[in-house]
């Protein structure tokens, strides 16, 4: 048995993502590394999917009841709009997955995996210890401050399954919301770090809204975190391509495609319009960043 998998938690709102996500993992990582996407809801025709995806190599499992039970005691008024209570699940996955998995890698739906991950597969996350990259802000941050922040994004994480900090960020959540800042899960973990965290390299987790600074082949996961999303177009600065995928994913199988979610035609217009904005604001712009967000993104640190 495998003692290594990628995993992915979602509901059916983002479960057409994140199945073109955990398709894109199972190619480009080695047979000794399970991929699987765990349903925090109910879906229709789960059995059918469960059996298309098998023969691609995801495994798909019903993980309603048992996160229901890990997470049953939330208050569901901190999740409105957007977030989904799903979003903790990475906290309890060690309640989860079976026991066999002591190297879990978590990843979000919304990540599209453009490059090999031998690196981050084989690099070993100790006991107690667990891999995770920059947040956005962070770089942000840096770029305007020069100011280097250790807040880190979650969602792309590497662990152990002993003494993962998931549990302790999850009681901190339930006493002390207030203290996460709004970040939910990611302000929780960022929270009880500290020396448990090993800085990586933004390569296994690149914010979408750096594209436009690096060259895609220096990058195996992209992070298309916040709005718009690449599913529902091609807006700058991610390509056509990036958007494509997607496409192609929805023509490749019915029940692939009944699960997409589009948008309203007025969300639309406004996500082209920033699209516009900004590919003009960039194309205008002599941007002496590309140097410094190179070597801070996408350095040859940890893995």
């Amino acid at each position: 048995m495998n003692n290594q998998c990628i995993v992915y938690v979602t509901d059916v709102e983002y479960s057409f993502p994140t199945i073109l996500s955990a398709l894109q993992a199972r190619k480009l990582t080695s047979a000794a590394t399970d991929v699987c996407i765990l349903m925090s809801e109910q879906i229709d025709n789960f059995g059918e999917l469960q059996g298309l995806l098998a023969n691609s190599g995801v495994e798909l499992a019903d993980a309603k009841a048992a996160l229901q039970d890990s997470l049953g005691k939330l208050d569901g008024s901190f999740f409105q709009g957007r977030i989904s209570v799903s979003t903790m699940a990475k906290l309890v996955l060690c309640e989860v997955l079976p026991s066999q998995y002591t190297q879990i890698i978590y990843l979000d739906g919304d990540t599209q995996i453009v490059g090999d991950l031998f690196d981050l597969e084989h690099a070993v996350a100790p006991e107690g210890k667990f891999f995770a990259a920059r947040d956005f802000t962070s770089i942000d941050g840096f770029l305007h401050t020069g100011v280097d922040s250790h807040y880190f994004n979650a969602g792309v994480l590497k662990f152990h399954r002993d003494g993962w900090i998931g549990p302790e960020a999850l009681e901190l959540f339930m006493k002390h919301p207030e203290a996460c800042e709004g970040k939910h899960d990611q302000g929780a973990l960022n929270c009880v770090g500290g020396s448990s965290l090993i800085l990586m390299s933004n390569r296994w987790n690149f914010p979408k809204q750096f594209l436009h600074l690096v060259n895609m082949s220096s990058l195996a996961i992209v992070h298309y975190m916040a709005h718009p999303k690449p599913w529902h177009g091609t807006f700058f600065p991610w390509g056509h391509a990036e958007s494509q995928v997607y496409v192609d994913l929805r023509k490749s199988h019915p029940l692939y495609n009944v699960l997409y979610r589009g948008i309203t035609l007025d969300r639309m217009v406004l996500y082209k319009y920033r699209s516009i904005r900004e590919r003009f604001k960039h194309a205008l712009q002599k941007d002496s960043s590309n140097t410094r967000i190179q070597n801070l993104l996408v350095g040859d640190y940890v893995v």
